[in-house]
């Protein structure tokens, strides 16, 4: 059986083999839930993980001159991880799962934003901060792609 969690990544990071990374997904009580309940823990974790991506993504970073990178596009990866995944609890309800190697086939779904709410949260980063920015990603809904839609993705958002 496994685990659906949540990835929190890049578009840039998609482009190369995901390695090592850290999901997002109900723990095993959450995990044990049926109908609405279960569908609930199951967004909300998917909702952890766009906030973590959120903050990672507007984080200053600078590039090898010295000057501040561009924030890159989140994606959240939905993703069924092995039962034998690593975890460790994260807050309330829901675990961290480490995944050494993600397998692509084993990929359910990708989730970004819309091009005018990414826009306008990168806007919003350059003229008030990050906060507001990931403000802005938070109060807006995600876009589903089916995980075949990979190679489109990374060919229209590249």
């Amino acid at each position: 059986m496994a685990i659906r969690c949540y990835i929190p990544t890049t578009l840039t990071a998609l482009r190369s083999a995901l390695t090592d990374v850290r999901a997002v997904a109900p723990d095993a009580q959450g995990r044990s839930l049926r109908g609405e309940e279960f569908e609930t823990a199951e967004f909300d974790a998917m909702c952890i993980a766009a906030a973590l991506a959120a903050n990672a993504v507007f984080a200053p970073a600078e590039t090898d001159a010295g000057t501040e990178a561009a924030p890159e596009r989140r994606v959240i990866v939905a993703y069924d991880a092995p039962e034998s995944s690593p975890a460790e609890p994260l807050t309330a309800g829901f675990e961290l799962i480490t995944v050494a190697d993600v397998d692509m086939t084993r990929v359910a779904s990708f989730h970004l934003d819309e091009d005018v709410v990414w826009d306008d949260a990168v806007r919003l980063a350059e003229e008030t901060g990050p906060s507001t920015a990931e403000d802005r990603l938070g109060a807006s809904d995600l876009l589903w792609y089916d995980s075949s839609e990979l190679a489109q993705l990374l060919g229209d958002e590249g």
